[in-house]
């Protein structure tokens, strides 16, 4: 033992209190699973079982699990993965766990029997024998379940469930590069009227509406956003005759909404900006909406940016 303390320690504590240091004390958690692997870092490594249970994070009884058998039960529905997108956020995670770096750490859901379990795996090479990897897998629901509520909370509008103004600016500044952006900016006509004739209940009801009419359209490129008031944005990937039907088809499903007190009909109006210069495309779609009020309400305009910067140099 390099340690010259632990011999004499680990005896004492045998003699004097029955305690056995390496069970009753270093292998002691009942949250964790020691395990180690000696073939390798990639899918198939075999993990073998030191101490603890498998059955802890949900997963049947069993000497030996291998990395695949972990990530076959990858948990894709999560606050994290919503944000980042579940193909982003399944790469960030199997690349912390096949770093080649000498210590890495990820902690992700997986699922088991309808529930969500979320764990931490810690690798460390052992300095004794750099061949050899152990493992430390720890049950973080508990923790896990209250963080990931909170940056929900920090993500969603809580009125609508659409995603608000902060991931916004996060998802703009990771997408607006991608081919086939475009900007959706979309505004419920009269707004200020149906809060002031209806009250706010009213209003707030006309805007869940609104957004549930928004969700049938989001898919995992396509998101919409509340930006604040009954304005809300759309960031979106397609053709323009793909990005103009789904204009269409938002502001068809509005006429057939009613304000819920006097049923007054609805409208929308939406400016939509096909990215090609990338230099401030919100503020753009913003400007063609607001060109949409001005020509009556109820309507769509459709602009690439190239044209739209143009006629802002005029």
């Amino acid at each position: 033992m390099n340690n010259p303390y632990l011999k004499s320690v680990s005896k004492t504590l045998q003699d004097e209190f029955k305690v056995d240091v390496i069970e009753d004390i270093l292998l002691v958690r009942k949250d964790r699973i020691i395990l180690y692997s000696a073939n390798g870092l990639n899918e198939d490594t075999v993990l073998h079982v030191i101490t603890g249970s498998l059955t802890l994070i949900g997963l049947d009884e069993t000497p030996v699990i291998t990395l695949k058998d972990i990530l076959y039960h990858f948990e894709y529905n999560n606050a994290y993965a919503d944000v980042s997108g579940r193909s982003t956020y399944y790469k960030y995670v199997h690349n912390e766990l096949f770093t080649t770096r000498n210590y890495s750490m990820v902690t992700f859901p997986i699922q088991r029997n309808n529930e969500k379990i979320w764990i931490s795996i810690s690798r460390n090479i052992v300095d004794a024998n750099p061949s050899l990897n152990v493992y430390f897998i720890t049950n973080m629901t508990d923790v896990m379940s209250k963080e990931e509520d909170n940056y929900k909370k920090t993500h969603r509008d809580a009125l609508t469930g659409l995603f608000n103004k902060y991931t916004l600016d996060y998802h703009y500044g990771k997408k607006y590069k991608h081919p086939d952006f475009h900007v959706m900016y979309l505004d419920i006509d009269n707004f200020k009227e149906i809060n002031d004739s209806e009250g706010h209940a009213s209003g707030d009801t006309t805007l869940i509406q609104f957004s549930d009419i928004l969700k049938e359209y989001i898919t995992e490129d396509n998101r919409f956003y509340r930006n604040g008031g009954d304005e809300f944005i759309g960031l979106l990937f397609g053709s323009e005759e793909e990005i103009k039907a789904i204009g269409q088809a938002i502001i068809e499903k509005v006429r057939l909404l009613r304000t819920p007190i006097y049923q007054k009909p609805l409208t929308v109006s939406i400016g939509i900006v096909q990215a090609n210069i990338r230099e401030d495309v919100i503020r753009k779609a913003d400007v063609l909406l607001y060109k949409a009020k001005q020509m009556g309400k109820n309507r769509m305009i459709y602009e690439h940016e190239k044209i739209r910067q143009q006629e802002e140099g005029n």
